[in-house]
Formats: structure tokens, sequence, C-alpha cells
């Protein structure tokens, strides 16, 4: 068991020793190369993306703030929240007892109860306008029609309508000849359209024969003979003229015994006193049941009024919210309440805030920037944000506002307050520490190099071109220290090589080194920043440069011997060459 544990665990150390040497092979392999006094470093332009960003530090903020103002004033009532809750737009933090302003709802208020009651009465009244069958049984003798006036129809055929209600008929005679009848016989009444029904003699002490609905009829002349003959059926024609029959007892036929006319045996007239009918809801014979609506009248002018009450009720309740709203102090916003300055019995002023609220969604930070970089951050500019307390997290930001006036931070160095916005803050909390890095501006696809392969003489800029990089370009501002001790060479060539950049009478010995081999070329420089520089002219893709390390070659005196001709270079190269943690990857030594 030991043994099996030793050799997994050898097997572990040297898969460790093979990392390491490994990582250590690959570090050798992508480390720059170095000359034996490790006194420079050759970089080569590449095409890239260049930003320009402006760093500063500062503190979360809340976005939105807004105070808390009640619209009247008077004496704190109620209040509904403290410091600290979280409410909702629309929620109430107090409520406001003003006197006059509630005489005022009051007197709304009853004006409202008023109009209710109007309004109940009107819609109650629209059952008016139904037409309802006082009883059970069938509509005979239908008079309505829709359009007519009620009123008129009633007095003109006595009624709107008859419900028979014993589902009988009935015919009045006056028995021709010696014929006589005796209650409860039965005879064939027949209608003029050959229909016919058995009927029961009900009544044979008549004085004068009826007419429909049960009145007497006046033009039938007196008569001491007429009897009432019943039907037990009700849907046939009220009015229609009809002829009983009897049977001889003698032959077996039927003898005619006189002629009526139809009508209901027990009937309800179906009236009404004004209003237009506007529907008919029932049609002759129609079988109906107490309560049923047969007609409906217009009722427009009503509902007219009802509609004018609502719109009425409608204003009268938007008033009262109106002024009941102002005795409420309500949140303008969803958020936290940070500051209340009242507590109940407190008076308060109109207008006057009492309390403060914040919503912790909507985050901004603002950041001090130095006096220096002010000019280059304009608002829109978008910014990466990091709080301190989530390191791992970058959060997109934009300049949403910039301090009209500075303030001084002590040390003669003045900062102005710039406010971004954080996009999407999570749990970002306000009050929390953080640092932005404003991008002012940016290039994308350009010729970069090392910012400290830069080097600058009476206002231009130059760079060491390395010997593999090195072309003989007529008309170019370039030299060598070859070609500029290189035999048959005239004062006047040498002018014209140097061009400009002549200092003292140019002469020089070749040096034997790397530098000697090299030249110095005039570049354009567009956009920097602490890494890179673009280079617009004067260096190519691909092309390498030299940036000399040691501090040998800081000073004027070490120029002048690595480039005799150059000894008026000043601050090629901080004291002490410069930070080898910033060199950039594109960089060999």
């Amino acid at each position: 068991m030991n043994r099996k544990w030793i050799k997994r665990m050898i097997a572990i150390a040297l898969v460790v020793l093979l990392l390491v040497g490994g990582y250590a092979v690959y570090r050798r392999l992508q480390a720059p190369r170095a000359n034996a006094n490790a006194n420079y470093m050759v970089a080569r332009a590449q095409i890239g993306d260049i930003e320009l960003n402006v760093s500063a530090s500062g503190t979360v903020v809340a976005a939105v703030s807004q105070e808390v103002v009640p619209l009247v004033s008077g004496a704190v009532e109620k209040l509904e929240v403290k410091e600290g809750d979280r409410v909702k737009e629309g929620d109430v933090i107090a409520v406001i007892d003003d006197e006059s302003l509630q005489q005022e709802i009051e007197k709304i208020e009853s004006n409202l109860k008023q109009q209710n009651l109007s309004l109940s009465k009107l819609k109650a009244s629209l059952s008016d306008f139904y037409i309802k069958a006082p009883a059970d049984g069938r509509i005979k003798s239908l008079k309505a029609r829709v359009g007519e006036d009620v009123g008129i129809t009633t007095r003109t055929y006595g009624a709107l309508a008859i419900i028979s209600t014993d589902g009988k008929m009935k015919v009045t005679i006056k028995p021709q000849g010696n014929i006589s009848l005796t209650e409860g016989e039965k005879v064939l009444v027949r209608l003029d359209d050959g229909t016919e029904v058995e009927g029961t003699v009900v009544d044979t002490s008549l004085s004068q024969p009826t007419g429909p609905s049960g009145q007497q009829d006046s033009q039938a002349g007196p008569s001491t003979g007429s009897v009432q003959v019943q039907i037990n059926r009700d849907d046939l024609p009220i009015g229609a003229k009809v002829t009983v029959l009897k049977r001889d007892e003698n032959s077996g036929e039927y003898v005619v015994i006189g002629e009526g006319t139809l009508d209901v045996n027990q009937g309800v007239s179906v009236t009404g006193n004004n209003g237009k009918i506007s529907v008919i809801y029932v049609k002759e014979n129609s079988v109906v049941k107490r309560g049923d609506n047969l007609f409906k009248l217009d009722d427009s002018d009503v509902k007219a009024n009802i509609e004018s009450q609502n719109l009425a009720i409608e204003q009268t309740q938007k008033e009262l919210e109106s002024k009941k709203s102002q005795l409420e102090v309500k949140s303008p916003i969803n958020g936290i309440i940070t500051s209340l300055t009242v507590k109940v019995g407190d008076q308060v002023q109109q207008g006057k805030a009492i309390a403060t609220i914040i919503d912790p969604t909507q985050l901004n930070v603002v950041v001090a920037v130095d006096e220096l970089d002010i000019p280059k951050v304009k608002i829109g500019q978008k910014a990466k944000i990091k709080v301190d307390a989530f390191p791992d997290t970058v959060f997109e930001g934009e300049v949403i506002k910039i301090a009209d006036i500075g303030q001084s931070s002590g040390g003669g160095v003045t900062t102005f307050d710039v406010t971004i916005s954080i996009k999407d803050p999570g749990d970002v909390r306000i009050g929390m520490s953080a640092t932005a890095e404003i991008q002012v501006e940016s290039k994308k696809g350009v010729v970069l190099l090392p910012i400290e392969a830069i080097q600058e003489r009476n206002g231009e800029k130059y760079v060491i071109i390395a010997p593999s990089s090195l072309q003989d370009k007529s008309g170019s501002e370039e030299v060598t220290a070859e070609k500029q001790t290189s035999e048959g060479a005239t004062a006047r060539n040498r002018n014209r090589a140097w061009g400009s950049l002549v200092t003292g009478d140019g002469r020089g010995t070749q040096s034997g080194n790397f530098f000697g081999r090299s030249s110095f070329r005039k570049v354009e420089v567009g956009l920097t920043n602490e890494t890179y520089a673009e280079i617009i002219s004067g260096v190519e893709e691909g092309e390498e440069v030299i940036i000399p390390l040691s501090s040998t070659v800081s000073t004027p005196n070490n120029w002048r011997g690595m480039f005799p001709g150059f000894g008026g270079m000043r601050d090629a190269f901080p004291q002490g060459g410069f930070n080898r943690s910033r060199v950039p990857a594109n960089i060999r030594r």
C-alpha cells in the first residue's frame, strides 16, 4: 500500500516538473531577445486599436431623487411611513388636516349623493316604459302597432289587446223558429272558413245578446230567447262570424238554430295612457304569463337624461377625488424614504418638502476629473466603471453631466465633478466607491508603437529605426552613423542627409555597436495614451524600432556617443530608462 502511494506521488511530481519546465521553455521562446549588454529593446510596428481614456474616482449616487411636498397647508393628521421604508408611486406618505378644504369636500359629497338619487329614479322610471301582461292567458284582438300612441289606440279600439284568461270562447245567438235548447246541450259551431268545433249551451236566460269582450250589443234589438254557447278553446279569431247547428232527432241531420260572432269567454283588456310603442313582444294568439313584457314604449328621452346625469356624476366624482387628493401627500416615484422631517401634529406649508425619496434602481457615479483632463471629456462619451465592492465586474456607463465649476482638492489641483450613468447597476448600492475610465477618443486599425519608442527634439518627434528595417530612402530625413562616417562623404552630402537634425559640424566616428548601425527617422504622431502611440507617417507596419533600456543611454553625452551629431537630443528618456512593466507585447529585447 505504501509502495503504491510512493509511486503515485512520484508520478505527480514528474507531471508538475514537466508542466513547470514546459512553461519555462514557453516563456523563454516568447521572451524578447536581448543583446549582451541588455541595453536596448526592439519593437515592431503593428496594426491595432488605440483608446485614450481619462481615469477618475468617485462615489455611487442616486440618479433619481425627488422631494415630497404637500399641496395644502395644515396639520399632519396621519403619517403612513418612516425613514428607510420602500414605497411605490402613488403610495400615501401623509394626510393633512385642512378645515376649509374639508368643508368643501363635505359639500361636494352631499351634491354627489343627490345626483345619485336622481339617477336611481330615472333608471327606475325605465320600467314604466314596459306594458306587461296583467294575467296569464292568450293574446287576442291585438290592435297595437309600432310607432302608434298607446293612448290613441286604447281610445279607438278600447284596448291595445285582450288576454283570454280561461282558454274558452263564446257566441251568443237567438234560436230560430220553435227550436228549443237546454243548458248543457251540445251543438256544432261552424266558422265561415268551414272550421267546425263543438259547443255547449251554457245559458238560456239571456235577455239580450252581447258583443265582443262581453259588452251588450245594443244593435241586436230586444230578444227574450237568446242563448250563449261556449267553446272549449280560445285560439279561434275573435269577432269571427259563426253558425250554430243542432242535430235533428228525427232525421239525424244538423239544422241551423242561429248565427253570431265569437268572443273571449273571460278576458282582460290591456290599455295605455301615453307614449309611442317602440317594440311589440307578442303576436295574435301568443300565450303569456302575468308580468311578461307585451310592449315597450319609446324611452329615448329618459335614456338621454340618464346619460347626462351620469356625466354630471362623473364630473362631481373627479372634483371630489381632486379635493381629497390635496389632503393626501403621495409618493411621486418608486423608491426609498431617505429623509422625513415631520411627525403627526406638525404644521406643514404648501409646497414645502416634508420627505425625500430616491430610486435605488437608477444609479450614477460622480467622479472628480483633473482640470488638465476635463477639456477632453464630453457629454455622451462611454465609460467603463469598476466598483470596489465588485472588483471582478465592469459596468457600462455614459457621461451625462459635467460640472461648470471646479473644486480645489489641495496642493494646487482643481477637479471637476463628472456624472456618469450606470447601465444595469445590479446590486451596486448608493455610497459605494468606484473608478471610471472615460473613453475620450479612440481609433481602430492604425499603426501603433510603444509610447517609449517616441523621441522628441525641438518640437518634432523621431524614432530609432533598427538595422533590420533600415533602408536608404532618397529624400528621407533618416541617417545612420555608418553612412555619416563613410569614406568620400562630403560636408554638403552629410548636411543634405541629416537635414535640419544636424548639430555642430556633423562630424563623428563609427561606433561599431548596434546603435551605430541604426538611424533616426522623423515620424508624425497621432493619438497617444500611456502605452501606445499612433504613427500617422514615418513608420510602416512591420518595421522595427529601438528602445534603449540602460541608464547609459539616458544622458545627452551618451546620446552623442551613440549618434554623433545628436548632442542636442534632450529628455529622450526619463532617468533610468522606462518602466519595463509597461512594455507592450509587440516589443522584443
